[in-house]
C-alpha cells in the first residue's frame, strides 16, 4: 500500500490503530468488567451489617452519600488485609501444595469430613460425607497433553488462537512459581481456578483440530466427531463419579474410598 493506505484491518498504522480500536474494548473486557463483577459479588457484604470488617470506617457523618463513601473504604480495608495476610503466609497446613504440582491435581483441600456420622446415615457401617475441592482428573490431564499441543502448534504456525490461550493460562499459573520459591508462600490447589477457563480453551482448540476443517472429507469429520464426542462423555462420567465428594453426599466409606484416586488426596503433606 502507498503512504497513508492501510496497512492492516483498516487501520492506517498499527500502534494508533490498536490504540484508538483496540485499548478501548480491551480495558473494558479486561478491567472494568471484572472490576465491576467481582464487586457486585460483594453485594451480600455491603447490604448486611454483618458482614467481617463491614462497618471499619465508622464515620461521624450521616447520609446516603457518607453511608456509601464508609462502605467503599471498609471494604478497600477488608481486600487490603486479605492481601497483607496471604502475601506474608509462610505457615504449614496439610492441605498446602506447589504450583508446579497443581496441573495434577496432586493435592487438593479438604473442606469438610465430619468424623461422627451415624451407621444409620448411609445405611450401615462407616459412613463418610466429603467436600474434596478437586478438579475432573479426565478433564485436566487432557488439558495438560492439550496446552503441550498449543506449544508445538504455535511453534510451528504462530497461530494466535493457541498463543492467547497459552498466555492466558501461563499469566495465570506461572507467576506462582516466583511466590513458592522465592516467598515460599503457602499456596493451595483452588490458586488454579481463574485459569481453568483457558485449560478448557485448549481442549476445545484442540477437539477443533481433531473435528478437522469444514470441507474435509465426511469419513475425517465423522472420526474427528466420534474421538470429540467420546471424550466429552469420559469427562461427564468422570465428574458424575466424583460428584459425591464435591457435594457432601452421605455415602459409604468404602463408596468415598473408590473415589480417591490417589493417596495423596487423603494421607498428610509431609513438613
Amino acid at each position: 500500500m502507498g503512504p497513508g493506505g492501510p496497512s492492516g484491518a483498516g487501520a492506517a498504522r498499527a500502534v494508533p490503530g490498536a490504540l484508538s480500536y483496540d485499548l478501548p474494548g480491551g480495558a473494558g473486557a479486561m478491567v472494568l468488567v471484572p472490576a465491576l463483577v467481582f464487586t457486585a459479588s460483594w453485594a451480600g457484604w455491603f447490604a448486611s451489617a454483618d458482614g467481617w470488617g463491614r462497618n471499619w470506617d465508622r464515620a461521624t457523618s450521616s447520609g446516603p452519600v457518607f453511608f456509601v463513601f464508609d462502605s467503599l473504604r471498609s471494604w478497600v480495608q477488608y481486600q487490603t488485609q486479605v492481601l497483607g495476610f496471604h502475601s506474608g503466609l509462610e505457615d504449614y497446613h496439610p492441605y498446602m501444595s506447589e504450583p508446579w504440582s497443581w496441573p495434577l491435581l496432586l493435592r487438593p483441600v479438604s473442606f469438610h469430613y465430619p468424623t461422627d456420622l451415624p451407621a444409620s446415615a448411609c445405611g450401615g457401617g462407616q459412613c463418610s460425607q466429603a467436600v474434596l475441592g478437586v478438579g475432573t482428573p479426565a478433564l485436566w490431564y487432557a488439558a495438560a497433553l492439550a496446552l503441550l499441543g498449543l506449544i508445538a502448534w504455535y511453534v510451528s504456525s504462530r497461530d494466535w488462537r493457541a498463543g492467547a490461550a497459552l498466555l492466558g493460562f501461563a499469566a495465570g499459573w506461572l507467576p506462582w512459581f516466583y511466590y513458592a520459591i522465592a516467598d515460599n508462600r503457602t499456596m493451595y490447589l483452588f490458586y488454579m481456578i481463574p485459569v481453568v477457563p483457558f485449560m478448557v480453551l485448549a481442549l476445545v482448540l484442540m477437539a477443533g483440530l481433531a473435528l478437522g476443517k469444514q470441507d474435509a472429507p465426511a469419513p475425517r469429520r465423522a472420526a474427528g466427531a466420534a474421538v470429540v464426542g467420546a471424550f466429552a462423555l469420559v469427562v461427564l462420567i468422570n465428574f458424575w463419579w466424583l460428584h459425591p465428594v464435591l457435594t457432601a453426599e452421605t455415602i459409604t466409606h468404602a463408596q468415598w474410598w473408590a473415589r480417591m484416586l490417589m493417596s495423596s488426596w487423603v494421607t498428610a503433606a509431609p513438613k
